[in-house]
Parts: C-alpha cells; sequence; structure tokens
C-alpha cells in the first residue's frame, strides 16, 4: 500500500484557452491600430466607421474580460465581485502592474457605456480613446507571460 501526498499548489493556466481569448484581442487591436491612424474628423463624420469603431472597441475589452477572468480563475485569486474587480485582481496579485489595472477596470465602464446607452455616448471620446491602445497591448503581454514568462 502506497501513500499519497497532496500538495498544493497553483493552479496552471490553460494556455491553449489564454492564448485563443488573447487572439481575439489582438485581431481587434490590429483594426483599432487601423482607426488610429485615420483623420479624426474624418472618422467623426463617418456613421458607419464609427459604429464600426464602437463595436470593436466593445468586444476588444469583452476579450479582455474574458481573458481577466480566466486568469484570476486559473490563479485562484478569488471571484471578483465585477468584471472590473477582475483586473483589480490581477493587480492585487502583481500580474498587472497597478496603473494597468486601474485603466482596465475604467476600460470596463467604457464598455458597458457603449453596450447599454447608460448616458450618450461621446463620439469625440471614443475616438480619443485610439490613443490609449498601449493599454491592450500591455495587458496582452501580461497574460501572455502567464502562459511564457520569457514574453516580453
Amino acid at each position: 500500500m502506497t501513500a499519497s501526498v497532496a500538495t498544493s499548489s497553483a493552479p496552471m493556466v490553460d494556455a491553449e484557452r489564454l492564448l485563443s481569448i488573447l487572439g481575439r484581442v489582438t485581431a481587434r487591436l490590429r483594426i483599432l491600430e487601423g482607426y488610429a491612424l485615420q483623420d479624426r474628423d474624418d472618422l467623426l463624420g463617418d456613421r458607419v466607421r464609427l459604429g464600426d469603431l464602437k463595436y470593436t472597441f466593445q468586444t476588444a475589452i469583452e476579450a479582455c474580460i474574458d481573458a481577466a477572468q480566466h486568469a484570476v480563475a486559473d490563479q485562484g485569486l478569488g471571484v471578483p465581485s465585477s468584471n472590473a474587480d477582475a483586473f483589480r485582481l490581477l493587480g492585487g496579485a502583481d500580474l498587472l502592474d497597478d496603473g494597468l489595472a486601474k485603466a482596465l477596470a475604467g476600460a470596463v465602464g467604457f464598455r458597458n457605456v457603449l453596450v447599454h446607452d447608460y448616458v450618450e455616448v461621446d463620439d469625440a471620446a471614443v475616438v480619443a480613446n485610439l490613443q490609449r491602445l498601449d493599454e491592450l497591448r500591455r495587458f496582452v503581454g501580461a497574460m501572455s507571460r502567464l502562459v511564457d514568462p520569457q514574453v516580453r
């Protein structure tokens, strides 16, 4: 008869699942980067492109939320009280720097405005958020390091 020894270690990240989610963020980022190169006034005057921009931001942020929730669960960080809290938990565990965690928690609010029409959406503010794409890039990098610590 052999004795088994229970070990407690942090859960492993489901690499395939996380990389799939991060691929969605990266695909949206490519679209957003294309919009960032366009003339601001032309973009604001084109309802079709502006609508696509809003939808692309929405789905990029939703994919970030999915990745954050996945990482929080896999790392055993507790149950987030909200989508924004998932980013705060990642920050508290030093998986995201505090500034990035706060920025992404704020992005959840931006996504909610886009989806739920709590308030009138300020199109100029939507276009201005194209200057904040580095936050999404940094998030992809941080989450990629859960799979491969060598990722920069």
